[in-house]
């Protein structure tokens, strides 16, 4: 990556005030994490990244590639859809574009950009502010994706919670500049009465954090949508 990656000073009082939301409601918004020249490289690699296309078959992670929705015909195109879309109804689901940024890494299969950002979400200078604002000095990892959500695309609920794997934190790190509330694909939090307790608009250059396990979902991207909801997605975890 030709900008370093670099993260924004945080005032103590700033950080007090993260750290207060954090311990008192379980999730909370970082503004303006990075550097603008940072954020500006990092959305300008994430836009330009080969995504997969990810959602769940039955009861299974299922990755289809862009190659192979390519070869498809329409009406088979519309027919994995509708089935993606009723399944959705009453199971956990979801439709979005991936890049596993942390599986290539491990893999040795990314090129340097992408092992730039692993290095920088594991490197002390993000571990130790994720440390200091969680109050978990567990955290000795996060790993990550990047996902890109485009009309129509979704999360249902969930709380991320999976045995084994030491997740301490989720984190949300959005990149699309001037999203709009309008376009959905908003972080929402659900609370006991059924309803919204809140949610949180991907804003450009916010870090998002919530605890797991926390219900939440994201909302379906509009087809009105004027651009696609880009992150580095991912979870702070032990070892």
């Amino acid at each position: 990556m030709a900008v370093p990656l670099l993260l924004n000073a945080a005032s103590s009082e700033r950080r007090a005030a993260i750290r207060e939301r954090l311990q008192r409601t379980g999730r909370a918004q970082v503004v303006d994490v990075l550097t603008a020249p940072s954020a500006d490289a990092l959305f300008e690699l994430a836009r330009a990244a080969d995504y997969n296309v990810v959602t769940r078959r039955g009861t299974g992670h299922v990755d289809l590639p862009s190659a192979w929705l390519a070869s498809l015909e329409p009406n088979q195109k519309r027919g994995l859809g509708e089935a993606i879309q009723k399944s959705a109804a009453t199971d956990f689901q979801y439709l979005y574009d991936n890049y596993p940024v942390f599986d290539l890494v491990q893999d040795g299969r990314a090129d340097a950009r992408w092992r730039d950002l692993a290095a920088f979400l594991n490197g002390e200078d993000f571990l130790d502010l994720m440390r200091d604002l969680t109050g978990e000095q567990r955290i000795a990892m996060a790993d990550m994706q990047v996902t890109r959500y485009r009309p129509g695309h979704f999360l249902t609920e969930h709380d991320d919670y999976a045995e084994g794997k030491n997740r301490y934190y989720a984190y949300v790190l959005n990149l699309t500049p001037g999203w709009r509330v309008d376009w959905g694909g908003l972080l929402a939090f659900h609370g006991e009465d059924g309803n919204v307790s809140e949610a949180f608009t991907p804003r450009f250059n916010t870090l998002n954090l919530l605890r797991v396990p926390t219900p939440h979902s994201v909302t379906q991207v509009a087809l009105s949508a004027g651009g696609d909801r880009i992150s580095i997605t991912g979870w702070l975890r032990g070892r």
